[in-house]
């Protein structure tokens, strides 16, 4: 095979992230040109440029199948099979019905001498999406993985394994008339247990996070072999079931009989609580929505019907201290978002600048800009004529003007200028209702990495992050602080942990401390874009604007994130107001700090 590439190694580009939001109207138009600009370049023989707009459209949330594909054909066409393979294969977990990334990685596979597995997605790629160009590489990677081609049902075999007895056998059952064949017995398993019998889990590799949990076992896998059924004792009461390996089951021996006891009454204690917690929630909810229709059969029993979003928010600006403009930007969004901004002012408590607020959050919904400079300029209000002085009567000649008294020595001196009134029209309505004081809580320590950690600390770390990790999803911030601060402190202080306590202190409304661990975080990975984006709010919510609009920038440039946009343009206007304040101060110090000699010399 003259084509033969060898593998190539990393870095490969980018893969989709997990979770993505549904792209707005906005953004969907610019991933769309960024696509394009894509193909245009591929087509032009630009591979190198064409790979980075594929890049850029993949991370920014263009990501698709195909999408996906295309750039794998670019990277297989730049001699990088591997990369090809590993897009292909993330093409096909988003659409396994994607004929082209089936096509694809089956050319790549060719290209590293994998022809089984070539022959297999290309098999694949000719049903779902027949091609031509496929037909010579799909024949040529039979030929050479030594597979033959059933003339009556098209079926692929392999005659030196499975020879004309198998060959029938294929035939029979494409014809129905065989049947399944039977599933081998599983052997024996290499430890005895007995159903209900009291165990613990240990060496557990993939899920750590399970090592040292009790647990009773149940019964013998069926269908995996040195298996056994265990029902698992989670925290709060939670039971799991899993078919746990023999070698990973741990036998309670007798004289710890009675810890289990205990152990046991204690998680039966958790399990009731949260059971009556569950009933009690269910009940709450069935509560509310009874409460809901009765209300809503009292408005019928009244004569009024059921509002629409729209009633409902011309009801909730008619209850609040708006003027035209915050109800006219109010209307132009969607209902249900211009009532979560209402909302937002009972929530924060804002009672004064209501309308400013308002202002404020619509246009960044809108995406219009906010400062004074970007708006139409507005027409100078006329200032109204002096009245003439009263007439003096014909009969009274005017007194005669008194002699001027001489003027004080001060008098005579050059007056100082008039210092005008700092202007803060500017700053009234794009005023920050974010900020937050500082911490009042002492500040954490950022710990430790520890490079090669023992196998206690490994299983010590793995426990602590899995216990943060369900805190959060419960909803108990303070119990994952802890246990990210444990973790930190027991030798995994990584750039993503530290990131990570640093959002969560955020959240908590202590910038100072997510600062701190962010700053930590960078001085391990510089190019960490969510350290910077963390550090860049909770500056903006000091008001320290300008780093704020560093991080921010920085942010935006590793890792790009459309919620960010916003406070980004935000904090760059409140610089860009800082400083033209500050240029007026400069500007009135330096022409009254004039010297006398200056200002005869000007006069001469």
């Amino acid at each position: 095979d003259s084509d033969r590439l060898p593998k190539d190694s990393g870095p490969f580009p980018a893969l989709p992230p997990r979770k993505v939001e549904e792209p707005s109207d906005a953004r969907k138009r610019v991933l769309a040109k960024v696509k394009q600009q894509a193909q245009d370049l591929h087509l032009d023989g630009h591979a190198d440029k064409a790979l980075q707009k594929y890049t850029e459209l993949i991370r920014t949330g263009g990501a698709s199948a195909l999408v996906l594909a295309a750039r794998a054909a670019l990277l297989l066409k730049l001699d990088r099979p591997c990369a090809s393979i590993r897009d292909a294969c993330a093409a096909v977990q988003l659409n396994p019905d994607c004929g082209k990334a089936y096509h694809v990685r089956g050319a790549a596979h060719q290209k590293l001498g994998h022809f089984r597995k070539a022959h297999r997605d290309l098999s694949q790629g000719q049903k779902l999406d027949f091609s031509e160009e496929s037909v010579g590489m799909h024949a040529f990677c039979a030929k050479k993985a030594g597979l033959q081609q059933d003339t009556k049902t098209g079926r692929w075999y392999d005659p030196n394994k499975e020879g004309a007895q198998k060959a029938v056998e294929l035939l029979m059952r494409a014809e129905g008339q065989a049947q399944e064949p039977k599933k081998k017995p599983l052997a024996p398993p290499t430890k005895q247990l007995r159903p209900g019998q009291a165990v613990k889990l240990g060496g557990l590799k993939a899920a750590a996070h399970l090592n040292g949990r009790r647990a009773l076992v149940m019964r013998l896998s069926p269908d995996k072999e040195d298996r056994w059924e265990v029902e698992i004792r989670l925290d709060r009461g939670i039971v799991e079931v899993k078919a746990i390996r023999s070698e990973n089951i741990i036998e309670i021996r007798a004289n710890q009989g009675a810890e289990w006891q205990m152990q046991e009454r204690l998680f039966a204690e958790e399990r009731k609580k949260r059971e009556k917690e569950e009933v009690r929630w269910k009940e709450e909810e069935e509560r509310l929505k009874r409460m809901e229709g009765l209300r809503k059969d009292s408005l019928r029993a009244e004569g009024m019907p059921d509002m629409d979003p729209s009633e409902k928010l011309e009801a909730e600006m008619s209850m609040l201290p708006l003027d035209h403009e915050a109800m006219s930007l109010l209307r132009r969004l969607r209902p249900k978002e211009a009532l979560e901004c209402l909302q937002q002012v009972g929530v924060q408590g804002i009672s004064a600048n209501v309308s400013s607020y308002i202002k404020i959050k619509v246009k960044q919904k809108l995406g219009e800009p906010d400062s004074e400079d970007e708006k139409p300029q507005k027409m100078p209000t006329p200032v109204p004529a002096r009245a003439p002085p009263p007439m003096q009567p014909p009969s009274a000649p005017p007194p005669a003007p008194a002699p001027p008294a001489p003027a004080p020595a001060a008098a005579q001196a050059p007056s100082a200028p008039i210092e005008e009134p700092e202007d803060d029209s500017e700053d009234s309505d794009d005023e920050d209702f974010d900020l937050l004081p500082e911490d009042a809580e002492p500040l954490l320590d950022s710990g430790f990495n520890e490079p090669e950690p023992s196998e206690k600390q490994e299983e010590a770390l793995s426990k602590w992050k899995q216990e943060a990790a369900e805190a959060l999803e419960s909803g108990d911030a303070r119990t994952a602080l802890d246990r990210y601060t444990e973790a930190i402190q027991g030798g995994g202080a990584s750039a993503l942990m530290l990131a990570k306590r640093g959002e969560l202190l955020l959240k908590q409304k202590r910038p100072l401390a997510a600062i701190k661990d962010c700053s930590a975080a960078l001085a391990l990975n510089e190019d960490m874009g969510k350290a910077y984006r963390i550090r860049g709010i909770a500056n903006r919510k000091l008001g320290r604007y300008a780093d704020a609009k560093k991080d921010l920038v920085l942010a935006q440039k590793l890792d790009f994130d459309e919620g960010i946009s916003a406070i980004e343009k935000f904090v760059t206007e409140k610089v860009r107001l800082a400083e033209k304040k500050e240029s007026k101060k400069r500007r009135r110090t330096g022409d009254a700090g004039g010297t006398p000699d200056a200002k005869r010399a000007k006069d001469s």
